[in-house]
């Protein structure tokens, strides 16, 4: 099930996890990064911003490719995604998260691709102050060859018993997209999920783009407990 929210007032951004804040990661195409340190936005001004749009999707990832009923699953959340408008730029930062895990299921979280990213400067990194909601941010993230698909990968598995602090992509561009580009979670053992988020880039993915499966399958679904 999808929320969106559109708000206009002005608020600082929380995105992130780490100990020691660092600079954003200039993430050219065909890039892997060091490691992300996490940041807060003493550290950057520029990540102070408006929230353009929130939305919040439901999903569950299946042991094998049979989709629904009757077949195991192995994670439950729901993926939050955050357009943000930077104050000081007017550019755009795509945030995401992971929260309300089911903690009562044990798939872990081992990466998180998002697509949509080709032909424009991209900076990652997640975000760490105190009030940041979410104990666990990313340890390392890489971009395609082409520039298209980011990969933010936790080293450290992110179990159904923790929320993930917000990671983003600060792009060059002011403008974005409603369920533009695609978003994939990947457990550790390989099963998957993926769903529709803002994109910068005008083109909405195929309309049976969704009901593709991949590894684990594709559900988007409100958990009930």
């Amino acid at each position: 099930m999808n929320l969106s929210q559109t708000l206009g007032a002005a608020i600082i951004m929380a995105c992130g996890s780490a100990a020691l804040a660092g600079p954003v990661v200039d993430l050219a195409p065909g890039e892997i990064t060091g490691g992300l340190s996490g940041i807060t936005n003493t550290t950057m001004g520029e990540l102070i911003g408006s929230v353009q749009s929130d939305v919040y999707q439901d999903f569950a990832i299946y042991a094998n490719q049979d989709q629904g009923q009757g077949q195991q699953a192995l994670y439950e959340g729901t993926l939050m995604t955050r357009v943000v408008r930077s104050n000081q730029t007017g550019n755009l930062h795509f945030n995401y998260r992971i929260l309300n895990a089911n903690s009562e299921l044990a798939g872990m979280i081992s990466r998180i691709e998002v697509d949509g990213f080709e032909g424009f400067q991209t900076r990652v990194e997640y975000r760490n102050e105190l009030s940041s909601p979410g104990v666990q941010g990313p340890s390392d993230a890489s971009r395609s060859g082409n520039g298209n698909i980011l990969n933010f990968e936790f080293d450290e598995l992110l179990d159904s018993s923790a929320d993930s602090r917000y990671f983003f992509a600060m792009v060059d561009t002011d403008t974005f997209y409603e369920n533009a580009a695609n978003a994939t979670i990947f457990l550790q053992n390989g099963e998957s999920v993926t769903l529709s988020v803002a994109g910068a880039t005008p083109s909405v993915p195929a309309p049976g783009a969704l009901a593709l499966l991949s590894a684990g399958g594709l559900m988007t679904m409100r958990r009930r407990r």
